[in-house]
């Protein structure tokens, strides 16, 4: 294989150049962008660059789109530029829409920009096909772009290492300070210009010429037939059990079949899409019998979807991530009666549906994001209502103690706005301010801990993975001890069952957990001082009945601190973490982690 000389990559960049000008100066522009970000050190402050990133981003697919579109419409140039320029206004205006910091900014952005994404690189896939028929050349101009965005990140990545290899050695050969963040930067400029610039100059010039094609590459024949088939039929028994179980025993189905039964959708459609140019072949094999039934066989599993999904919700109400589950629900919902009634049955038609519903849940009222932040912030109404915290949208102290379940539901919605959206939607309800500057010179709100402790409510910081018979207990880090009285701290870390023992040089003072962990034995043994034991088996039975076997990651310091006097000898524990075990009516340790003060 001959390889191309210096002179025909230059004329291809040109080229490449010349047909995407504003695809190319996006790429540029949200690299520098990137770059004068990563480099920026001191405090955070307002700055136009989180707008221009954030754009850019989104203009390389968006502008590719565009441009590919007048391609295949023949339009002269100007005539390209122009759509392309009212391209650029749009975004713009989606610029203004950015926070000037990020950091301070809700996350919602973030999300909204993914969203946006998905939406612009489906248009990037039907942009040039948008007109009926030519589905073999929309084909192969989508595994055109497949191929291509996979060589592409291949070059780049082997020259982004090539490049991180060389500026190792000047710095460990030759004595140059290269800052850690350098490499960062060198893989923005790599993946940000030079892997945008390889992609874009392999994609097809002659679309027309494409519904002509018909060789079939023998690798995506293999994979699917010998992969992506067997591993659809693996999650269809699954899911089908699982459907029959719901039938045996009347009982709601779990959330997390909704991730098995979009596993199997994807795998099976992406499956029949895959083999659509030989569809009806010898080489399909088996697929062109399963793509008559597929859609069938998903008939049950788009009706135990949102099932599934609502039980979640009801539970919890809407977030963004439940929003996207539902809204793929009925995207489903719509494919499997598409393709089942459809005449046309055109593949086009999953890019282009789920690009729109991409752009349709973005924005507005009936978007992800109102609708969401509106749930949630209902819910928290509710709750705040119902303990007479919240009385005709004034706050007031909670009476009496706020029981464990509204604390931990309160706690996970104050956490999801903080997150997500801020704290605009409550802030009515407060007599003072929510940001950490009340004086207004920073935005950033305060912690979702401190907005509870407003409310007069324990946080309770919880993570995944509690609820089942194992959980995890840690004091809370942000709060200071009193440990007036003590002269001598000894700290454990992760004591194992099986028991531990540990006497202190010089002290005569001897630690000793019991095998089961449930006792902590300590002697004095100068001047013939006693026993003092230290029950620990009632800490871990007072944290699984207040937190409902659920692990929490900031647990107030009293209830994981338990204390002792005998003959001389004063202790006190403070359990840091602890590792607790259900099993029946037993409670087991784990393990356990604990501080110990004491004096003689």
């Amino acid at each position: 294989m001959k390889l191309p000389s210096f002179d025909q990559i230059f004329r291809g960049a040109i080229e490449t150049l010349f047909r995407f000008p504003l695809v190319l100066c996006s790429a540029v522009a949200g690299t520098v962008s990137a770059l004068i970000l990563v480099d920026h050190e001191g405090p955070e402050s307002p700055t136009v660059l989180f707008k221009i990133l954030f754009a850019s981003i989104l203009g390389v697919s968006f502008l590719l789109g565009l441009a590919l579109f007048a391609e295949k419409k023949s339009w002269s140039r100007s005539r390209s530029l122009g759509i392309q320029l009212a391209g650029v206004a749009l975004l713009v205006g989606y610029a203004f829409t950015v926070p000037s910091v990020l950091a301070s900014g809700p996350a919602f952005h973030i999300e909204r920009l993914l969203v946006l994404s998905v939406a612009t690189l489906m248009f990037v896939s039907v942009a040039p096909f948008l007109n009926s028929g030519e589905q073999n050349g929309f084909w192969h101009y989508n595994k055109a772009l497949i191929f291509r965005i996979l060589g592409s990140a291949l070059y780049s990545h082997i020259l982004y290492l090539g490049l991180c290899l060389a500026l190792a050695a000047l710095d460990k050969l030759f004595g140059f300070d290269i800052p850690a963040k350098r490499y960062g930067e060198l893989w923005i400029i790599t993946f940000g210009i030079l892997n945008t610039w390889l992609f874009l100059a392999g994609i097809p010039g002659d679309m027309g010429s494409l519904e002509k094609v018909t060789e079939f590459p023998k690798s995506l024949r293999i994979l699917v037939q010998y992969a992506l088939g067997p591993l659809a039929v693996v999650y269809l028994v699954i899911v089908y059990a699982y459907i029959a179980k719901i039938m045996i025993s009347w009982e709601w189905p779990v959330g997390w079949v909704s991730s098995l039964i979009l596993g199997f959708s994807v795998t099976g459609m992406l499956s029949i899409v895959l083999m659509h140019p030989v569809r009806e072949g010898s080489e399909a094999g088996w697929v062109k019998g399963a793509s008559r039934w597929l859609y069938i066989a998903m008939i049950p599993l788009v009706i135990v979807f949102p099932l599934a999904l609502w039980r979640r919700i009801s539970e919890y109400g809407i977030t963004e991530a439940r929003y996207t589950a539902l809204v793929l629900a009925a995207w489903l919902i719509f494919i499997v009666l598409y393709f089942l009634f459809s005449k046309s049955k055109s593949i086009k038609a999953f890019p282009a549906s789920l690009g729109l519903v991409s752009l349709a849940v973005a924005y507005g009222p009936w978007g992800m994001f109102d609708i969401s932040e509106h749930d949630q912030v209902r819910r928290l109404r509710e709750i705040l209502v119902r303990d007479s915290i919240l009385v005709e949208s004034a706050l007031r102290k909670p009476s009496g103690p706020v029981s464990q379940a509204d604390s931990k539901q309160i706690s996970s919605i104050l956490s999801y706005l903080h997150e997500v959206h801020g704290f605009e939607g409550i802030r009515p309800w407060f007599g003072q301010s929510l940001h950490e500057d009340s004086s207004g010179a920073s935005q950033k709100w305060k912690s979702a801990a401190d907005v509870a402790g407003m409310l007069g409510v324990e946080f309770v910081r919880t993570w995944p993975g509690g609820g089942g018979n194992m959980a995890t207990f840690t004091m809370n880090a942000d709060v200071s001890i009193d440990v007036k009285g003590f002269d001598r701290m000894k700290r454990f870390q992760y004591v194992d069952r099986g028991g531990f023992k540990k006497e202190i040089a010089g002290e005569a003072i001897t630690f000793e957990f019991t095998r089961s962990l449930d006792t902590l034995a300590i002697r004095n043994m100068v001047g013939g001082g006693g026993l003092l034991q230290i029950e620990l088996h009632s800490i871990a039975a007072g944290l699984l009945k207040a937190y409902a076997n659920e692990s929490v990651g900031n647990v107030p310091p009293e209830k994981m601190t338990v204390g002792g006097v005998r003959e001389g000898l004063k202790v006190k524990v403070f359990v840091r973490n602890m590792q607790v075990r259900r099993r029946g009516e037993t409670i087991e340790v784990n393990n356990i982690s604990a501080d110990i003060y004491y004096s003689k």
